[in-house]
């Protein structure tokens, strides 16, 4: 998962998100499916983690990557292990708080439900654990802390999500409007891309837009869903680039 909006307490439903998965077309994975009693994820086949998995109780967590010059060395745990047992724990403050960032590549994670939201970085580099509740508002995590310079799309992101605020709060207006945001293939202008000592600037530039489509490398799924206390009011999923798959309701599933 690489770019997740976290809405906590500015719309209708306490907590609302919305969330592309960008990967490697290569990466064989499967479409949300159950993955404990009363929790559904999509699963990556090569690991058996998740990216994003929901509870029927009314909560999720989620998994971005950490931006990082060097690969990560071979014999980690999967982050989408962690993502999996943070849905399960009882206490998932608890749970974030006992693991160890060094047994994972960097990574960033964050879950909630009704009565609010954490995000957690984990940089194996470093040993460094930060977890930290997240205030009212619109938040957009990418592959680095909330807020962090560099990406674009989640600054074009918060911005759809507070013209759409804007005009309604409504989940029925709110919903649509964020499902189309996640699809949104503007790209920053070839002058006006962060510089990358990794990547050739047209990737660069793809990686301006909130939907990615690259020759290797793109959103292959969505998801949006909003939460009250105890329940989840909504879970929409498309299994394939959002401006080109429709979304469907997955609630059945949970």
């Amino acid at each position: 998962m690489c770019t997740i909006a976290i809405l906590v307490d500015v719309a209708d439903a306490p907590l609302v998100i919305a969330a592309n998965r960008d990967e490697l077309y290569a990466r064989p994975t499967r479409a949300p499916e159950p993955l404990a009693d009363g929790i559904v994820g999509g699963v990556d086949e090569l690991s058996g983690g998740t990216w994003l998995a929901i509870h029927r109780a009314g909560r999720f967590a989620a998994v971005t990557n950490q931006r990082v010059l060097d690969p990560p060395p071979a014999g980690l745990r999967s982050r989408g292990l962690a993502v999996r047992e943070l849905a399960m724990a009882d206490d998932p403050q608890a749970y974030a708080g006992s693991i160890d960032p060094t047994r994972y590549a960097s990574m960033n994670l964050v879950w909630g439900d009704a009565s609010g939201a954490h995000v957690g970085y984990f940089r194996r580099e470093t040993a460094e654990r930060e977890i930290l509740r997240l205030p009212r508002g619109i938040h957009v995590l990418c592959n680095d802390r909330i807020g962090a310079p560099g990406f674009p799309r989640g600054e074009r992101l918060a911005e759809m999500i507070a013209a759409a605020l804007a005009r309604s709060t409504r989940l029925d207006d709110l919903i649509p409007a964020l499902e189309h945001a996640l699809g949104d293939r503007a790209r920053n202008e070839p002058g006006d891309v962060p510089p990358s000592d990794r990547l050739p600037h047209e990737i660069a530039r793809e990686l301006t837009a909130i939907c990615i489509h690259s020759a290797t490398y793109g959103t292959r799924s969505a998801t949006v869903a909003a939460f009250e206390p105890g329940r989840v009011v909504v879970y929409d999923h498309a299994d394939g680039p959002p401006d080109q798959t429709a979304f469907a309701d997955l609630r059945g599933l949970l």
